[in-house]
């Protein structure tokens, strides 16, 4: 059951990820990016890590400042499209103070739904959509969920870009594994972690 105490482990767990990931994402984003994922996604989560000694009464009320403050704090393309997934998952956690399985499911769709339609991104055009979307698609209680995320990543590397910054790199982009599908695997998989 994923409890408030339990998605604010799952965020600090996802600081560390991505500080762990910091410089392999950069790099990855120089190779067809602009080069600040890595340093944007650290920013970002280290805002979200102040903010989770506060008190919230529902996972809607986390989730929703989640959202609120990775818009304001990452830089580029993710800060929207993060922010926006936590804020639409907000809306369907509401007032619940915890979630089985199949909530989680849902709200992590919905916070799918939304970096679709932001990013207008659809699976297959080398973004975090192709994380996010097969994924929660697959995924059932008690899966390898870590190893469903880490071959999808892998995945994205013999794709092209079509959409974002790597699509300016045309054919060149295949090779590289997307940064945003990486930084992607490492929220979804603290968050699974934590409803076992």
């Amino acid at each position: 059951m994923l409890t408030i105490d339990r998605m604010k482990q799952a965020l600090r767990d996802t600081q560390v990820g991505i500080e762990d990931q910091k410089d392999t994402l950069t790099d990855l984003d120089r190779a067809i990016g602009d080069g600040d994922h890595g340093i944007n996604m650290s920013r970002g989560f280290d805002a979200v890590s102040s903010i989770l000694d506060e008190e919230y009464d529902s996972l809607g009320a986390l989730s929703k400042k989640v959202g609120m403050t990775l818009m304001s704090k990452v830089g580029g393309a993710a800060g929207p499209l993060y922010g926006s997934a936590f804020v639409k998952m907000a809306t369907k956690f509401g007032d619940a103070t915890e979630a089985d399985f199949d909530l989680l499911k849902e709200a992590l769709q919905e916070g799918s739904n939304s970096i679709k339609a932001r990013g207008k991104s659809e699976v297959g055009q080398k973004t975090m959509v192709d994380v996010w979307d097969p994924f929660l698609e697959h995924v059932k209680q008690g899966d390898d969920y870590k190893q469903q995320l880490d071959e999808l990543v892998q995945k994205t590397e013999d794709m092209v870009a079509t959409k974002g910054r790597a699509s300016y790199f045309g054919e060149n982009s295949r090779g590289t594994v997307d940064p945003g599908a990486l930084s992607s695997s490492i929220l979804l998989a603290a968050i699974m972690k934590e409803v076992d």
